[in-house]
């Protein structure tokens, strides 16, 4: 705004210069062309006053004045442009291991202000009037205008010098092209983050990752719609694991939401919200747009093993009119404006004796509004919460605990089928040791099998009076509905019985009920969690857990134990 009324006066009087100095030549009995020549000539040196004439109207001699003024205002800011120029450069030039945000949108803006609490930033924006580039420049970001896409414009950006690079633009293709040409050609070693906001973008290129010429890859997609709804969903979770009878009984929710909002809310919810064994949660979608459920079901037809889905054309306000039977114990609104978003939580909080924390409207506002702060003022009341927070709170984990429990639960898994078989990991189906040697589908794998260890180490703590062995199994048959929610939400089927897997069709034969799996593969479920929980060998042999399960939990705690002291986990 500083720099837009500088701009405003500086119009202002060089207009005033023109007009003045034109009517004072006029006063002369210059005719108005040439009048209006002389008046343009204030703004130079030889100021429109015939040489040897001292005589000068009054007029004229504002007019004058004016114009050096103008002149004087123009050479300065464009002094002071220069200076801050040259001065970025040279921090750009002489900084290290900083973070480059490629972007500085909605996104970009929100990942600038978290980055830059833990170092410098440099934020590349191919538009200079982009509204957030003064403050973010007040905040001691570094600001380069050009295209993300040129690499003389990465160079300047200090790129080979990185430690990590965002690209958040507005276009999915743009954001992995920029990875892809840092990854090949500027900087091999920089952490990468690709932001792929499309689903079905995300799930054609997950597979199909090129691998540079060593066969690795360092490019991360992410997803700040996804990433914020798994977070909420997760905290909702998390409330529902410490109730035991909606551990029991299992959650139910309803989401009204825009369509390509809803289904990432759906993807979230399916898999972190198989808390209660064999027992599916119910979705209850209203405001459903007409083809809506059609194209769902035909994108994820195994969506149904674990979830009831109750599709509904009304509003929530409709679809659970008031003291018409028991609502849902979580309502999420998510509608494409906040007011709207607002107004319908409002009316279901309203209607409904739903605990507050459990009517979340969730808005699109950034904090630094302060927008959210200034709407919430009664004492009871449904809760706010923003998204936009939650998204790049997630999009910075690269040393998030996620991120590093990730990379145990891949230890743990690859260690334990090493144990079992010398030559694991030497053929084409199995999965690399290393962590980077992974791909990204698999990363996001770990990722959530690491977030849902959180939950069983939740459920654990507060089983209360309920035997061991039976809190045990039960998290063993969330785990696999768990599992199966992400297969599900990757569009894999079925592949019926004796049949083997397809990683190409994307059919799987063990989309079936726990009670329908052959021990050893019951014992994978166990072994996926068991480790977190830290039990000794006495108690779970107090228990009843068989030897091999039993020596499994101990093996993947060393194997746990080694990779939480190693500063890069699996590598």
């Amino acid at each position: 705004m500083k720099v837009d009324r500088q701009l405003i006066l500086l119009a202002v009087s060089s207009a005033l210069v023109l007009v003045l100095g034109t009517v004072a030549f006029l006063q002369d009995g210059t005719d108005l062309l040439t009048a209006a020549y002389k008046a343009v000539q204030l703004f130079s040196t030889n100021s429109g006053v015939p040489e040897g004439d001292a005589r000068a109207s009054p007029l004229l001699e504002i007019s004058r004045w004016l114009a050096v003024g103008a002149v004087s205002a123009l050479v300065y800011a464009a002094a002071r442009a220069l200076l801050v120029h040259f001065r970025t450069t040279l921090r750009i030039a002489s900084s290290k291991g900083h973070a480059i945000v490629c972007g500085a949108g909605r996104r970009g803006d929100a990942l600038a202000r978290t980055l830059i609490k833990n170092g410098s930033v440099v934020v590349i924006e191919i538009d200079e009037n982009s509204p957030s580039l003064g403050e973010l420049r007040n905040l001691g970001v570094f600001v380069v205008i050009g295209n993300a896409l040129d690499a003389a414009v990465l160079q300047s950006a200090g790129v080979t010098r990185a430690k990590s690079l965002f690209a958040v633009t507005g276009s999915d293709e743009k954001n992995l092209s920029i990875c892809t040409e840092v990854e090949d050609t500027l900087n091999r070693n920089c952490e990468l983050s690709a932001g792929l906001e499309s689903w079905a973008w995300r799930a054609f290129i997950l597979d199909r990752m090129r691998s540079r010429s060593d066969g690795k890859s360092k490019i991360r997609l992410d997803s700040y719609l996804c990433r914020a709804t798994r977070g909420l969903m997760m905290e909702i979770a998390c409330k529902a694991a410490r109730e035991p009878d909606l551990r029991r009984r299992g959650v139910r929710i309803l989401i009204e939401a825009s369509a390509v909002r809803r289904q990432e809310l759906i993807r979230a919810a399916l898999v972190t919200l198989q808390i209660s064994g064999d027992k599916r949660p119910v979705l209850e979608l209203t405001s459903v747009e007409p083809g809506e459920q059609v194209n769902f079901l035909d994108r994820f037809p195994e969506a149904g093993l674990v979830a009831e889905f109750r599709w509904h054309k009304q509003p929530a306000s409709q679809a659970f009119p008031e003291g018409n039977g028991k609502p849902p114990d979580f309502a999420v609104f998510d509608l494409d404006l906040d007011i709207e978003t607002l107004e319908a939580a409002e009316r279901f909080w309203m209607r409904h004796r739903t605990p507050d924390d459990h009517v979340i409207a969730c808005l699109d506002e950034d904090d630094q509004t302060g927008f959210l702060g200034s709407i919430k003022t009664r004492e009871r009341d449904f809760r706010v919460a923003n998204l936009m927070s939650f998204g790049v709170d997630s999009l910075t984990q690269f040393d998030d605990a996620v991120e590093r429990d990730a990379k145990i639960c891949h230890a743990v898994y690859f260690a334990s089928e090493k144990k079992k078989d010398p030559t694991y990991g030497s053929k084409s189906r199995d999965h690399p040791e290393h962590w980077a040697d992974l791909s990204e589908r698999y990363k996001d794998s770990n990722r959530l099998a690491a977030a849902q260890i959180k939950l069983a180490r939740l459920v654990w703590d507060t089983r209360g009076d309920t035997p061991g062995l039976e809190i045990l199994t039960h998290l063993a048959r969330s785990e696999h509905m768990r599992w199966m929610a992400e297969k599900a939400m990757d569009g894999w089927r079925w592949s019926g019985p004796k049949s083997r897997r397809d990683d190409d069709k994307l059919k799987h034969p063990l989309l079936v009920p726990f009670s329908s799996l052959s021990n050893p593969s019951k014992d994978k479920d166990f072994d996926t969690f068991l480790w977190a929980l830290d039990l000794t060998r006495t108690y779970m042999e107090e228990l009843g857990l068989n030897s091999a399960t039993v020596e499994s939990a101990l093996f993947g705690q060393e194997v746990a134990l080694r990779s939480r002291s190693s500063t890069e986990p699996c590598s």
